[in-house]
């Protein structure tokens, strides 16, 4: 039987654990009296002592990584009575090189406690850098909802409540999104008793919001393949390749798993938003729509989810519309250039002009990178004075920022691929996908070679499968030198 009880537990500490925001400065200037002086500033959470409690009654290892110092740390855990921990590691065990948002630190307390990234681990924090550290070791980065609302670009695997996480201590492929959870089983039909989401703000940010306030919501997480992190995680991810065979056949139907996720998921954010009438539906449910001659893959969907919902809205494929010569906004650059790229492109359709005053409207999309798309149609119903717009979407982006590079054939941007013999990844043009197939690819580099300062990349062996590290320069420069590949 596969073990799916968690195997330790850990934590970040400032933010997570306890409220620290105004010790900053006696941290910054290691100002120990004035720490101590001031430490009735800080709080633990109500939350925190009773989970710790029932984790450690569970005989499940807790941890701490934490960016802060070993004097500072120490005293905050002696002062707030937390008791003892399984490992801690801070910034005296990492140094400047290894604090967060690298992994060594989460690394290190694994190795302290005989354990590894392959074991069930879940790592809670409140920022970015928690969530990217996790990533880049390859574990489930979740967010706590009873600590510091503030937005978070950065996806998790999960946000939740002390509640949710004690449920799961022996379910660990619980803590996961809905979307996720349905793409990894492929259906809908099992077993839940929440459905686990995202709540997003303008921005798309991850962020604690009051549900009056939440206007976006992802149901999962899409591992781009911009950066080699995302891009190892989005080969064992289902419903990443979900998303992504859109883009490898221009007749791509949406798996109908989803559909069945997605007219659950209107029913239940009909009762999120509109608590006071049980029998309130949204007025309008539409799509963002696929632009001029390609596959209208999401007005499909929309139909499809109409079949089976017994809601009463009105279901609208056709809601929205691009101009005919819109571009497609995925090079387009950050959310303001893709923004300025849909100011003069994205159109509520004539026939529906001066229709939608006083009604709610709900807008499905697959995949939300940047939000600049939802901004641009949340301004369009505002100015047709809706009652209420907001916005669905199958994922979120995750994306690890890393330095992108252009096709110095096309000029497109290049994304992380693997040869589906060798399983060797390397940077291919996302232009492949277009008209233009353009197949540029480049190797990538995984180290220096010491002989030539050429690069040194990953090589299959032809005789026996295995790999090795060669230099790329072999055929121009005759660089021999070969090393063994971790």
């Amino acid at each position: 039987m596969v073990n799916n009880k968690l195997d330790v537990v850990l934590f970040d500490f400032d933010d997570t654990l306890v409220h620290t925001d105004e010790l900053i400065e006696f941290r910054k200037n290691r100002d120990r009296d004035g720490l101590i002086q001031n430490i009735n500033k800080s709080w633990c959470y109500p939350v925190v002592p009773n989970l710790l409690k029932t984790i450690r009654e569970k005989n499940i290892p807790i941890g701490i990584i934490t960016n802060s110092p070993r004097w500072y740390i120490d005293i905050l855990i002696q002062h707030h009575d937390l008791g003892d921990f399984s490992t801690i590691i801070t910034y005296d065990d990492v140094g400047s090189s290894g604090i967060k948002p690298s992994p060594i630190g989460i690394k290190k307390a694994l190795s302290n406690l005989g354990l590894s990234e392959k074991n069930n681990v879940i790592y809670i924090g409140d920022s970015d850098i928690d969530f990217v550290a996790a990533y880049k070791l390859g574990i489930k980065p979740v967010a706590p909802s009873w600590a510091t609302r503030h937005p978070i670009n950065q996806v998790p695997a999960a946000i939740l409540n002390s509640d949710s996480l004690l449920k799961y201590l022996d379910s660990f492929n619980r803590i996961s999104l809905i979307a996720d959870q349905t793409a990894s089983l492929k259906t809908f039909n099992f077993d839940y008793d929440q459905l686990n989401f995202i709540p997003l703000n303008e921005e798309g940010c991850v962020t604690a919001l009051n549900k009056e306030d939440v206007q976006l919501l992802a149901l999962g997480r899409y591992f781009s393949q911009k950066s080699e992190v995302t891009a190892l995680q989005h080969e064992s991810h289902q419903l990443s390749k979900d998303i992504f065979a859109k883009e490898l056949s221009e007749t791509y139907v949406i798996p109908n798993y989803y559909v069945e996720l997605m007219v659950k998921v209107i029913d239940s954010l009909s009762r999120y938003k509109f608590s006071s009438s049980l029998e309130h539906n949204f007025d309008v449910v539409t799509v963002v729509p696929s632009k001029p001659n390609k596959n209208p893959r999401l007005e499909n969907f929309l139909k499809r989810v109409k079949a089976l919902s017994a809601a009463k809205s009105l279901f609208i494929p056709d809601l929205f519309e691009f101009s005919s010569d819109a571009q497609s906004s995925k090079t387009a650059g950050g959310r303001d250039a893709r923004y300025r790229n849909l100011e003069d492109n994205l159109y509520l359709k004539h026939k529906y002009i001066n229709q939608l005053k006083g009604k709610s409207v709900l807008v499905i999309d697959d995949v939300l990178t940047t939000g600049a798309t939802y901004k641009k149609i949340f301004e369009i119903l505002d100015d047709e004075e809706v009652s209420l717009s907001m916005g669905v979407v199958l994922a979120k982006t995750v994306s690890i920022s890393e330095v992108q590079k252009d096709c110095p054939k096309c000029g497109m941007l290049l994304r992380i691929s693997s040869n589906k013999k060798s399983g060797i990844h390397f940077l291919g043009c996302t232009g492949f996908y277009e008209v233009h197939n353009c197949r540029y690819k480049e190797n990538i580099k995984v180290k220096d070679c010491t002989l030539c300062g050429g690069s040194l990349v990953k090589i299959q062996n032809r005789s026996n499968s295995s790999y090795f590290l060669g230099c790329e320069n072999y055929h121009s420069l005759k660089c021999s030198n070969t090393e063994p590949c971790d």
